[in-house]
């Protein structure tokens, strides 16, 4: 969108909010500036922050500030969640995905002797010399979800 602007082809870009129009405050008003140069306004609706306006680049500075700090907060907070998560061995699995595999009531995971087949399969192919792609592009194993429960097929 702002190379379409710089062409010409816009004149006005509408944003949500600041902290959604760039990662960083260098970045926002590096291209805030150059998007002005050419005549391009931008319009940041949570803020109610127009960039022609005398005071709209003192705020967006302000806001464009806050919002990489929140950005870097949020981020640290998550990273701290999985860290913890780890400590404590717990591991987030997307069940649903994991072949061979089921959730059990206790949280942790649990052999579906059904799915456990088909692992077996695939490692003893692969033991027998064929490569992982020769074991997906020749349709060995095929995996479908049935009425929301994981079913196996083999061919």
């Amino acid at each position: 969108m702002v190379v379409d602007a710089l062409a010409g082809k816009i004149d006005l870009i509408v944003t949500k909010s600041v902290s959604r129009f760039a990662r960083n405050t260098v970045d926002s008003l590096t291209t805030i500036r150059k998007l002005k140069e050419h005549g391009v306004e931008c319009f940041f609706e949570k803020e109610n922050i127009w960039t022609f306006d005398g005071k709209g680049e003192l705020l967006l500075t302000i806001m464009s500030s806050l919002a990489q700090e929140e950005s870097r907060s949020i981020s640290e907070n998550v990273t701290w969640g999985h860290r913890k998560r780890m400590a404590d061995g717990k591991v987030s699995i997307a069940y649903s995905t994991f072949l061979g595999y089921d959730k059990g009531p206790d949280g942790n995971l649990v052999v579906n002797k059904e799915q456990a087949e088909i692992v077996r399969l695939i490692y003893r192919k692969f033991m027998e010399g064929m490569a992982p792609i020769g074991i997906c592009s020749k349709r060995m194993v095929s995996y479908r979800r049935a009425g929301g429960k994981n079913g196996m097929n083999q061919r």
